[in-house]
């Protein structure tokens, strides 16, 4: 019919550049971001510890910002986080113990698995005389391989440990190879240690630095 007008073509709008995204990239490419990211030098301390800004070797143990933006990269990055990373806990008082407890309560059991390597560490009080000395202890656990040593302080004049802090890590080295023994993961050679178990180890090296 004449009187009607053909409809006029709106023109399409322009498409815009596909974004390249961080998941968008090879997973070569994105783990080698990621490490790059969340691994730390290992004279870094990744402490639990609120004031970890007051020293320049520490760093906080709280997740990467990366982990937080969605699930894929929250499965790709905590097992690394976790697992090549060293942590440290002082927990020298009942304040410090509470924190690296609920700090273990956060992360949860799946990574409180892929954790490899703990320190612990204190000071500790041991005769002296007719005095008490104090001493800083240190102990590592290997939490994949199942291993527990004395580390050095790092301190001028390192000397043997003191008898009572030699039976007192004995102790606990017995109850960290029975938790390891428990917590094998089924068909492999690693261990891993659940949160329970890890606060458990905790309390008793607590003690070390509490019990004279």
């Amino acid at each position: 019919m004449k009187g009607l007008q053909k409809p006029r073509e709106i023109p399409a709008e322009p498409k815009s550049p596909p974004q390249n995204t961080f998941l968008g990239l090879p997973q070569e490419l994105r783990d080698e971001i990621s490490a790059y990211l969340v691994l730390k030098p290992r004279d870094t301390v990744i402490t639990m510890l609120s004031n970890h800004a007051c020293h320049r070797s520490e760093v906080s143990a709280a997740q990467p910002p990366l982990a937080r933006v969605n699930r894929q990269l929250r499965q790709e990055i905590l097992p690394q986080f976790y697992g090549s990373n060293h942590f440290l806990a002082e927990v020298s008082d009942e304040e410090d113990l509470a924190t690296a407890k609920r700090w273990l309560d956060a992360i949860g059991d799946e990574n409180a698995g892929s954790l490899c390597k703990l320190v612990l560490c204190g000071w500790t009080r041991v005769p002296f005389g007719h005095m008490i000395s104090r001493r800083w202890v240190k102990v590592g656990m290997d939490l994949q391989r199942g291993r527990l040593e004395l580390e050095p302080t790092g301190q001028t004049g390192d000397e043997p440990p003191h008898p009572y802090v030699s039976k007192s890590i004995e102790g606990l080295r017995r109850s960290f190879e029975r938790l390891a023994g428990a917590n094998h993961g089924a068909g492999t050679q690693r261990c891993r240690f659940t949160v329970a178990a890890l606060q458990h180890l905790l309390d008793g090296f607590h003690g070390l630095c509490a019990a004279y």
